[in-house]
């Protein structure tokens, strides 16, 4: 009850400020106006975070099984991955497996995941460790080749905005050579805003376009700064927070997939009927 109040005297000094409504239980949070942009389903989306394990791969594997319900031939790609060890016989990064199933794909691993390295680092300092450069030529051609396969792309990056792939390349430089637009997936604990202006800050400076944020585990009892995070890093960025997902005791794509779907329903621009 004490939080409540709280909440709704925080929502009254803050009215003048911010363009939607958000009540403590954080389902309930709307756009007063639909501000999204649509997007063309012929391209695609690159999903990005403010951090390392901020839940990317959960994001891009819900909105691929989002698309796949709306009958779209979605395709998925991570074009760089690193980690301790290859990850199986079929898929050197445990995350590319995770898109292919969502997206239901039965591209070559290569493809999908052109750049591994199997020790937990930024590909430039991974490649260096290793002494195995990066090609981002045969990167972006292994773009090209699951795009022309698919009708629309969902491409999960590595880390945030700014990790570094080559000498001369960040994450931000490559984003910019695919020309897609981003998702940024932040969290609402302490922290966030900073990290999440740090990387829409980023994201400007290479001239991306950012179509919308998402707030991934929300507790089911947020306190005040978790409740009012969305609703600061709304005002500060000005680009719209286009879902919040709550905490999963064992996240999964499909519900994901469910709690996105009706903030994507008409993001995505197609009706809502599924198989």
């Amino acid at each position: 009850m004490l939080l409540r109040a709280q909440l709704r005297i925080v929502n009254k000094l803050l009215n003048k400020l911010y363009t939607f409504d958000y009540d403590s239980d954080h389902t309930k949070f709307k756009e007063k106006k639909n501000t999204n942009k649509k997007i063309s389903r012929t391209r695609g989306l690159f999903i990005t975070g403010t951090d390392t394990d901020v839940g990317k791969t959960l994001v891009a594997c819900g909105l691929a099984r989002l698309l796949r319900k709306r009958r779209i031939n979605v395709g998925v790609m991570k074009p760089f991955a690193t980690g301790n060890q290859i990850y199986s016989r079929n898929f050197k990064s445990q995350d590319t497996e995770l898109l292919a199933a969502a997206a239901n794909v039965g591209d070559m691993d290569d493809d999908l995941n052109p750049v591994f390295f199997p020790i937990a680092a930024s590909p430039l300092m991974a490649s260096m460790i290793t002494k195995n450069q990066i090609s981002l030529k045969s990167v972006l051609s292994a773009f090209q080749r699951i795009r022309r396969r698919h009708e629309f792309v969902v491409v999960e990056g590595i880390g945030g905005i700014m990790v570094p792939l080559t000498n001369s390349y960040l994450l931000g430089d490559f984003v910019k050579l695919l020309g897609l637009q981003l998702i940024v997936v932040s969290r609402p604990n302490l922290g966030s805003v900073n990290h999440t202006l740090l990387t829409v800050n980023a994201c400007k400076k290479y001239g991306l376009d950012i179509v919308g944020i998402i707030i991934n585990r929300m507790p089911s009892k947020p306190d005040i700064v978790e409740s009012m995070t969305p609703q600061f890093i709304r005002k500060l960025t000005g680009i719209p927070i286009i879902a919040i997902i709550p905490e999963q005791a064992r996240p999964n794509s499909q519900a994901t997939c469910r709690c996105m779907e009706r903030w994507f329903a008409d993001y995505i621009g197609v009706n809502q009927q599924t198989t």
